[in-house]
């Protein structure tokens, strides 16, 4: 008698196209997951506290400046950051794919208010922006600590 399927063959897999370690068994990648969270953590929080003070009114003079300053430092490093977070593959999580989403609107804002390309008109919009996405960011971010960290 016949066997009604034939056997598979065996498959070779190329281990650059393997799936991603699980982060949660592998310590140098659970621990450099770490720091790149920490990294955007704390990125995140400055562009969140930037546009809160851009959104309450606070845009004239010195004020405006030194939150100018420190938009597009910390718009690079969470951009850095997300470069390297990708690098782990996590796009199968949705916590991912929203923190990246927002990092992407997080990052164009920023450029745009530093380099003065908004009008007066369509500035506070821009700030609201920044601060809804930044929000939305860190909580992907927490999110995704969840899931692959803990």
């Amino acid at each position: 008698m016949m066997e009604p399927y034939p056997a598979q063959p065996a498959v070779l897999t190329n281990r650059a196209q393997a799936a991603p370690t699980d982060p949660r068994t592998n310590h140098h990648t659970r621990t450099a997951l770490q720091a790149i969270m920490r990294q955007l953590n704390k990125s995140l929080t400055v562009l969140a506290s930037a546009a809160d003070m851009l959104t309450q009114g606070r845009r004239g003079g010195a004020v405006s400046q030194s939150l100018l300053i420190w938009l597009q430092p910390n718009a690079r490093q969470a951009e850095e950051a997300l470069r390297r977070l990708r690098e782990y593959q996590l796009t199968g999580s949705s916590a991912a794919t929203e923190l990246i989403q927002c990092l992407t609107v997080l990052v164009l804002a920023a450029d745009m208010i530093v380099q003065g390309q908004l009008r007066d008109d369509t500035s506070i919009e821009t700030y609201e922006l920044l601060r809804r996405n930044a929000d939305r960011a860190l909580k992907s971010l927490e999110a995704l600590k969840k899931e692959v960290l803990m």
